[in-house]
């Protein structure tokens, strides 16, 4: 966890280990959190990110993206500046209980040979006072 400019961010790791399979894993935002701000969505090997995965997140039991929805629309690349990386909620969430949970589908894809790889969510939050 680190706060820069009152902003908290998290992450979960996700080990996709096999093909064709789902993962899932949760974590509980930090209790200083006051609202959820967005999200970014990385991998150590993007091009398996891009044309395999695909997830379901939800953020205190609401889904914020349904399954099946695709990696490569949470993705940014490097010509999208530092400080804009985050993908914007739209509106500010509430953490409520805390929970965020992400269940990751990898999916074969031609152009996209099986390797284990590793998905990171991370969870951009304001802190309150």
């Amino acid at each position: 966890m680190s706060h820069r400019s009152k902003i908290i961010k998290e992450a979960v790791e996700v080990i996709v280990s096999a093909a064709n399979q789902t993962f899932k894993e949760s974590f509980e935002v930090d209790k200083h959190a006051g609202k959820i701000l967005g999200i970014l969505l990385i991998s150590d090997y993007d091009e398996l990110l891009y044309y395999r995965g695909t997830q379901r997140i939800k953020i205190n039991e609401m889904e914020i993206f349904p399954e099946g929805y695709e990696s490569k629309l949470l993705m940014q690349g490097l010509n999208v500046s530092v400080n804009e990386r985050m993908i914007k909620l739209g509106e500010d969430i509430l953490p409520g209980n805390r929970k965020v949970e992400i269940d990751y589908t990898d999916t074969n894809h031609a152009s996209a040979p099986f390797t284990p790889y590793k998905v990171k969510l991370y969870v951009y939050s304001e802190v309150t006072a």
